[in-house]
């Protein structure tokens, strides 16, 4: 389902749901992760549900996008919660172990090179993303080798994209490793608000 016309990346705050017909596989950078074969093969049939929560911190002042993913399948879901900082965190978790993280917005005209040099990262998005006030909203997340034995980069837009005639939110991965790259949209079904806590 369409989001709201007025929805916009200034407040992502909803219930999605990862619409697999219209998304790409994203089975080939699980496995470079190093996520097993079982799993990814469960994940592949799962209904994959993300509530987010957007919103200004009271003490720090920075953006903040807290992510609860939820599996269908017997797979345990993870949790994210993201500081629009521009500064590295790091997150772990059973699925992918520890990530180095960094979340900011950029300027979409004046975007750093790992996304003005990216045609696949720049195409697609509505004019409501791309001439955001604040800029565009960017995730980049990598590997700690040291603790997972496994080097790899995830470079990450997030919007909206119209599909089919309909806004929908959009992610555009750019996965890489020394070895390979993986490009994958994921597009979401927008179900509401999110449910009572």
């Amino acid at each position: 389902m369409a989001v709201p016309e007025n929805m916009t990346t200034s407040d992502l705050t909803g219930q999605f749901v990862l619409n697999k017909t219209l998304s790409d596989s994203t089975d080939q950078i699980l496995m470079l992760q190093g996520v097993p074969w079982y799993t990814r093969k469960i994940i592949a049939v799962a209904t994959i549900t993300v509530n987010m929560s957007h919103y200004i911190g009271e003490e720090d002042t920075f953006e903040h996008i807290d992510t609860k993913q939820t599996l269908t399948g017997g797979i345990k879901g993870t949790e994210e919660n993201r500081t629009f900082s521009g500064l590295p965190r790091e997150h772990s978790d059973y699925l992918f172990g520890t990530v180095i993280g960094i979340s900011k917005r950029i300027p979409w005209k004046n975007a750093p090179p790992e996304v003005a040099d990216n045609a696949f990262l720049r195409e697609g998005w509505t004019q409501d993303t791309t001439e955001a006030e604040k800029g565009v909203i960017f995730t980049t997340a990598s590997s700690k080798t040291e603790e997972t034995g496994k080097t790899w980069t995830a470079d990450q837009i997030w919007g909206f994209a119209e599909i089919n005639g309909e806004k929908r939110y959009t992610r555009r991965v750019h996965f890489h490793t020394p070895e390979e790259t993986v490009d994958a949209k994921m597009i979401y079904d927008y179900y509401g608000p999110l449910p009572p806590a």
